[in-house]
């Protein structure tokens, strides 16, 4: 039933304009593909990635929110629970979003200084390489990635999104990091590498290429090079229950990869080029897969794709 209420159209007219507040629908937060984060505030102000939408209420269990071109189908049960938010964008597969918070959340809390809460350095504890976001936030673009073990200068930490984030500093360039993956450093000393990580002004150094099909063709192969930290990203659009194989063949050591959906998760860890990927899909949209030199030379190598 709820999802036949989520996904329907309704073809009768709304009830009216939508007034400041749905009393049966709590506040809330959700994250959607492409990095789009849909709100409710108490007073049932609906904001997408911060800005006023248009609202078409139909009863006080369901309401349309738009933004952007894409309708954000918004549900609950009449006791405010089994709340849904879905996802409708033009001429593509829709779906849903990932609730994030329901209720009236507490403020994140403001930066805390470093010294005040925790050491004056972190080191990196991940089991690979750890995402550097721009803000506190998953949906966030990320600015770097820090392999493990190299010390970064904490800036303060905060709670945001349910869990804990650190801004953290390697060098001249800065980022927030989820704290789970950071230790105590005994001092400011950082790890060896060839090529900074984060890079200043706050964007990754990664180039972009659409893979296109020949036709009648189910794949394809690229022949590329990267120089030492580096990465390059292949869009592949695909749906929903479609198989994606990928092959990484690297010309020497340090080639790595992973595997975006298109919501921005995490398909596939970081991986080396020894292992290929054979998967069935769970989102329709474009999927990434990003590929990297983390050798101290420049590195040619050859990738391989595949949807069925």
């Amino acid at each position: 039933m709820k999802r036949a209420l989520l996904l329907s159209a309704f073809t009768g007219a709304a009830l009216g304009a939508a007034s400041a507040a749905y009393a049966e629908i709590p506040a809330f937060t959700a994250q959607c593909p492409n990095g789009i984060t849909v709100s409710q505030d108490p007073a049932g102000n609906v904001t997408v990635n911060g800005a006023q939408a248009s609202v078409r209420m139909f009863n006080p269990n369901y309401f349309e929110a738009t933004a952007g071109g894409i309708v954000f189908p918004i549900s609950a049960e009449p006791d405010g629970s089994g709340l849904l938010v879905g996802y409708n964008p033009r001429g593509s597969g829709g779906g849903y979003c990932t609730i994030v918070s329901v209720g009236n959340p507490a403020p994140a809390a403001a930066d805390t200084a470093a010294g005040a809460d925790g050491p004056d350095h972190f080191e990196v504890n991940a089991d690979s390489r750890l995402l550097v976001h721009s803000q506190p936030s998953t949906s966030s673009p990320v600015v770097g990635k820090l392999p493990r073990g190299t010390v970064v200068e904490n800036l303060g930490c905060q709670q945001s999104e349910g869990r804990r984030w650190c801004h953290i500093a390697d060098g001249d360039a800065s980022g927030w990091a989820a704290a789970e993956y950071l230790v105590e450093a005994s001092g400011p000393v950082r790890a060896a590498r060839s090529t900074p990580v984060m890079q200043g002004g706050g964007t990754a150094s990664h180039t972009v290429e659409r893979v296109q099909f020949p036709r009648g063709s189910t794949g394809t192969e690229f022949t590329d090079s990267l120089n030492p930290g580096d990465s390059r990203r292949y869009i592949l659009g695909a749906q929903n229950g479609q198989f994606l194989y990928f092959r990484l063949a690297a010309n020497g050591p340090g080639m790595t990869y992973l595997i975006y959906n298109p919501d921005g998760s995490v398909l596939l860890d970081e991986m080396g080029a020894e292992t290929e990927y054979r998967g069935q899909l769970w989102q329709s949209g474009d999927h990434i897969i990003e590929v990297y030199n983390t050798a101290n030379g420049a590195q040619s190598y050859n990738v391989i794709f595949g949807i069925q």
